[in-house]
């Protein structure tokens, strides 16, 4: 398992590769997925936009330490930061995830998706995390 997780970084963005951090993540000793969340923590932002590697942010948040998962959300919960991920096709799944945390601040991150609710509606996910929290038909009814 080492030796896989030398290069945890391209294991995580890499098309099959992110099946075997998901498993690490889920699976893994604390050891193991902390060498992920480390990956992760590098370019927290990157990876959450990243198609094969924004689930491995979400799954990040449920399994790793509450260290690790600190870490990440302070990265991804700044302002700009949460825009950039409700407007992206694979940072939309880590937005919802986030939402659902309770230390992310769901109130201030709920009226940034309102302001862009307009912009969400163009895109499926933009449509699926509108429905999701319940925005949907505030935004038709404008």
């Amino acid at each position: 398992m080492d030796e896989l997780l030398v290069d945890a970084e391209e294991l995580c963005r890499h098309s099959f590769g992110h099946h075997v951090a998901q498993s690490i993540l889920e699976q893994g000793c604390e050891q193991h997925r902390a060498r992920v969340a480390a990956a992760l923590c590098r370019d927290a932002v990157g990876y959450a936009t990243h198609r094969n590697a924004s689930y491995l942010v979400e799954r990040a948040l449920c399994y790793c330490s509450r260290a690790d998962q600190e870490q990440l959300l302070a990265q991804l919960s700044q302002p700009d930061t949460f825009e950039d991920l409700i407007m992206n096709p694979y940072g939309c799944f880590v937005a919802r995830a986030l939402l659902r945390d309770e230390k992310m601040g769901a109130d201030a991150a709920l009226v940034r998706v309102r302001a862009r609710a307009r912009e969400l509606e163009q895109s499926r996910q933009g449509q699926r995390l509108l429905a999701d929290l319940g925005l949907l038909s505030e935004t038709r009814a404008f």
